[in-house]
């Protein structure tokens, strides 16, 4: 399954809504699927009410309900493929909605918000050495990135006005699927719902200014820093996380191209040390990125991103998205950085 928050380009983003890709170029509305299931196939009365409660707005929530929204969500799945073999693609809801709505007619938006999004760093040694770093590698590198930075596929990454150095890293994103603490590495796969694609974008000078000083914010946490989508890929899809192609492309260009069997650290190595806090339903892990970042390719600037340019990240049976680089519009900015 691949879901999807999305609405439809007639509407306002305030009806944003679950759903999943069907065909590859179909949108199926989730929630009114399963009010119409309820209402016609299972006689609930208040079935527009049971969708509503089952399934709500946003696939943290619906991770964090468990067993009850899950099994409405899959079962609302089912049903949307059976209507559509049965009615086409213009079958309507119990009001009168639209239960498919085509591909280029979707707005995406970031399908997934968890309490937290965990970034590792430097889990490519190809990576490592563009850098030009030394790691003893004992432990994994990881941070948090704030959710301000969290953005759809289909929005704009802004470059802000601070950075000359805008520079971009795909990687393998895994959602988590339930709360859970100390993870086995033999358990990782049992705690995962599925698999995004995420890009930590990061102002390269402005996180050289601030490990200076020791620490790291900002060059990883300005807005529109963690584009992910377009949609999460549930894990009976793929089938190994641990050899997928990861790439990314500038105007069309190929700027990365690694594998996830690669990996210092795999993913059920990556799962048992951040388990060691509590990973919450709907947490978002980005697992790192193989060479071929532009700060790799330094003294030469023109690898770094630019208004106008798109940024292409993707990673194999997992999704595709493309994204255009714009320029901070905010006229008066509350800090001037040193040069």
């Amino acid at each position: 399954m691949k879901f999807v928050r999305f609405n439809n380009f007639s509407e306002t983003s305030t009806f944003a809504r679950p759903g999943v890709v069907l065909d590859g170029n179909l949108t199926g509305d989730l929630r009114a699927a399963y009010a119409r299931l309820r209402v016609e196939e299972q006689n609930d009365p208040k079935g527009r009410q049971t969708a509503a409660y089952v399934i709500p707005g946003h696939l943290r929530e619906i991770l964090a309900a468990g067993e009850p929204s899950l099994t409405a969500v899959d079962q609302a799945h089912k049903y949307l493929k059976k209507i559509l073999k049965k009615e086409g693609r213009k079958a309507k809801g119990l009001d009168g909605e639209v239960l498919f709505t085509p591909w280029k007619e979707t707005r995406l938006h970031a399908p997934i918000r968890g309490n937290k999004v965990i970034a590792v760093g430097r889990n490519y040694a190809e990576h490592i050495a563009e850098g030009g770093l030394k790691m003893s590698m004992k432990v994994p590198s990881a941070w948090i990135k704030a959710n301000s930075t969290v953005i759809g596929p289909q929005r704009a990454i802004t470059k802000p006005k601070a950075t000359k150095k805008l520079d971009y890293e795909c990687e393998l994103a895994i959602v988590i699927g339930e709360d859970c603490k100390n993870v086995p590495e033999k358990n990782a796969y049992d705690v995962i719902f599925g698999y995004t694609v995420g890009n930590d974008i990061s102002a390269r000078d402005i996180v050289q200014m601030e490990r200076a000083e020791g620490n790291q914010l900002l060059g990883k946490m300005f807005d529109t820093f963690c584009p992910i989508g377009p949609w999460v890929i549930t894990k009976d899809e793929i089938k190994n996380p641990m050899n997928l192609k990861v790439i990314s492309k500038v105007n069309g260009k190929l700027r990365q191209n690694g594998n996830t069997k690669n990996m210092i650290w795999n993913v059920p190595q990556l799962i048992a040390f951040l388990s060691q806090m509590t990973l919450h339903a709907g947490d978002v892990i980005l697992t790192g990125t193989p060479s071929g970042v532009a700060k790799g390719k330094e003294p030469d600037q023109s690898w770094y991103l630019k208004p106008g340019d798109k940024l292409t990240s993707e990673v194999e049976k997992v999704g595709s998205m493309t994204q255009e680089i714009v320029a901070d519009k905010t006229k008066k900015t509350s800090w001037t950085w040193p040069k």
